[in-house]
């Protein structure tokens, strides 16, 4: 990176699309310190909306400020609105931008051209080829746990896994009816390929442990079963292998596509986009708190998101919906959530890389939202992956 980074700022930018796996990266010179982090923001960066801290975590920059810490109370899900945070002077890096942090301001420096136009063969070759790489580099001498669920990103992760030729063993978290399929058919899974598989299913409570949770994150994901994790992983330097972000290259906000809602390219249409995924409990608390004064903040956030951000600018605009998906809710609700993992693991998602997400969406878009990327590359490791369906209505199969 160095290397290009001498070359030119276009060359740095061009070799870190090719880095997988969760970093920040500080770079330029004693006059002009930039950072920038991985393909999805899975590192998260924050910074003051006034310039001069920059950190992994919203409430280290608001105690570095010094002076009174506010944080408001803005119901919302899948990410706080735009690229700010519940924190009144802290906002978040999202993926394909980089920070200034002399100039206090954020730049695009990606997409610099139109994609590459790819088959499924080609997409589905990149994505196994890479993502096995990546993953025998991480796994060199450390311990593997792989996640398992029912779900198509899951079973191309094992795809990916038994390609490597590691050693791994799976897990499963969960002890309620939502899950159950899943830890059935991971269960299955794990005996039809002989991998050690463990469900993690009693919870261990810690007071302590949920007040640093809480103190370190705005909004929490899965909490509630880090301290079972811990005690399952203990090792916090094990690798928790994951298979999130396959979807930024699959169908990403399908109702509203199918549904013919505007494409997420102004204020309201992102706001609206967001709005209408948070799911009934988070509605009702918009409700109860005031659907207009929300309404007013979220397109407030989303407003200054496109403008800071620049988004889908320039003459190389992407698909809207692909990257709404990706830079903001996968970079200010997914790759914000990784940090809970940090209370017991390393995690690691081995197609996270700005290269593999260029030749997925590079395939036309009819065949990539019918998932024809994921099955493939299951397909060419091994089709008997494919003989248990993909999130079956009930286990065990009916004949």
């Amino acid at each position: 990176m160095l290397v290009a980074l001498c070359k030119s700022r276009v060359a740095f930018f061009e070799a870190l699309s090719d880095y997988g796996g969760r970093h920040a990266v500080i770079f330029g010179n004693t006059g002009d310190y930039n950072v920038v982090n991985d393909a999805s923001a899975m590192q998260t960066v924050f910074y003051s909306s006034g310039g001069g801290v920059i950190s992994s975590h919203p409430l280290l920059v608001e105690r570095a400020l010094g002076g009174e810490v506010r944080k408001n109370d803005l119901p919302f899900r899948y990410g706080y609105p735009g690229n700010r945070t519940p924190y009144s002077r802290t906002k978040i890096l999202t993926a394909n931008t980089y920070y200034s942090i002399n100039q206090n301001c954020v730049k695009r420096f990606w997409p610099t051209a139109p994609l590459a136009l790819k088959t499924v063969d080609e997409a589905a070759v990149k994505l196994l080829r890479d993502s096995t790489f990546a993953l025998q580099q991480m796994a060199e001498g450390r311990t593997v746990h792989l996640t398992l669920t029912a779900g198509l990103d899951s079973r191309t992760l094992l795809a990916i896994a038994l390609n490597s030729d590691i050693k791994f063993s799976c897990y499963t978290y969960g002890d309620g009816s939502d899950t159950k399929i899943d830890r059935q058919v991971a269960s299955h899974l794990a005996d039809k390929y002989d991998i050690r598989h463990t469900v993690v299913a009693d919870r261990a409570n810690s007071s302590i442990l949920d007040e640093r949770i809480n103190e370190a994150h705005y909004s929490l994901h899965h909490s509630r079963w880090v301290g079972a994790l811990s005690n399952h992983f203990n090792d916090p330097e094990a690798i928790s292998v994951l298979g999130n972000l396959l979807e930024i290259g699959r169908l990403n906000h399908g109702p509203s596509r199918t549904k013919g809602k505007p494409p997420p390219t102004t204020a309201f249409a992102m706001s609206h986009n967001q709005y209408v995924l948070m799911g009934k409990a988070v509605k009702d608390a918009i409700e109860d708190s005031g659907y207009d004064k929300f309404c007013a903040i979220s397109e407030a956030c989303f407003r200054s998101f496109i403008d800071e951000t620049q988004f889908n600018s320039g003459g190389y605009p992407l698909d809207a919906f692909d990257q709404f998906y990706w830079e903001h809710r996968m970079s200010t609700w997914q790759g914000y959530s990784m940090g809970e993992r940090d209370f017991y693991s390393v995690p690691f998602i081995p197609f996270n890389s700005r290269s593999i997400f260029e030749a997925m969406l590079g395939v036309p878009s009819k065949p990539r939202h019918s998932d024809a990327i994921a099955y493939r590359t299951i397909e060419l490791v091994n089709p008997s992956l494919l003989d248990i369906p993909i999130n079956p209505k009930a286990w065990p199969l009916r004949k």
